[in-house]
């Protein structure tokens, strides 16, 4: 209910309201671009996890394999854990700790050493904020065996990058190469709104 209260509230907001918020973050953005830093100050704030955004982690979580043990990186309310059943084990993280259990993680520094104790791991519109995907890839290591996400390639959503906030620009070609270079082979490919749903195996 508070969802649905907080969307019709936004839907309601003046014109000019929402053109300044996306001005304000397109300024904001293009600072943190050039300056290599996160936005701790958007994620801070709960109302930017969005209800609507619950579908698309639900279509990740149904390509997690059986007995997984997964850790998610941006879990924000945790949707994933409420909609997957037979897995051996959860860890969220997450950039702010919204819950007791969230483990606090920056996928702009390095990646946290509980990542050791998975072999699944999930990116739910969480690498678009991040600058170099190849560095995480690199230290997800050896243990992760399979990786679901799901990315606004640049070559596909032509939405501004700044007015979204999104840190990064790969195109689909250049989010596969770095695929490949892990080892990692496509099992599965969507697309949830343009954005590109990679089901990924270790090969």
């Amino acid at each position: 209910m508070k969802a649905l209260v907080k969307n019709l509230i936004n839907l309601l907001r003046p014109v000019n309201d929402v053109d300044q918020t996306l001005h304000e973050r397109q300024i904001e953005n293009s600072k943190l671009r050039a300056e290599k830093k996160t936005d701790f100050k958007r994620w801070q704030n709960n109302e930017q996890l969005f209800s609507d955004w619950d579908e698309r982690t639900i279509i990740l979580g149904s390509y997690i394999l059986p007995n997984a043990n997964i850790i998610e990186f941006g879990a924000g309310n945790m949707i994933l854990k409420n909609h997957i059943q037979n897995y051996k084990s959860y860890i969220p993280t997450d950039i702010v700790p919204r819950f007791e259990e969230t483990i606090v993680c920056d996928l702009n520094q390095e990646i946290i050493s509980e990542v050791k104790k998975c072999d699944t791991a999930v990116f739910s519109g969480v690498l678009e904020y991040v600058y170099d995907i190849n560095r995480v890839f690199d230290e997800l290591g050896p243990t992760i065996k399979q990786v679901v996400l799901s990315y606004c390639c640049s070559d596909i959503v032509k939405l501004s990058r700044d007015k979204n906030g999104w840190l990064s620009d790969y195109t689909k070609q250049e989010l596969e190469e770095i695929f490949s270079k892990h080892s990692f082979k496509i099992e599965n490919y969507s697309e949830w709104r343009q954005q590109s749903i990679f089901n990924l195996i270790r090969l």
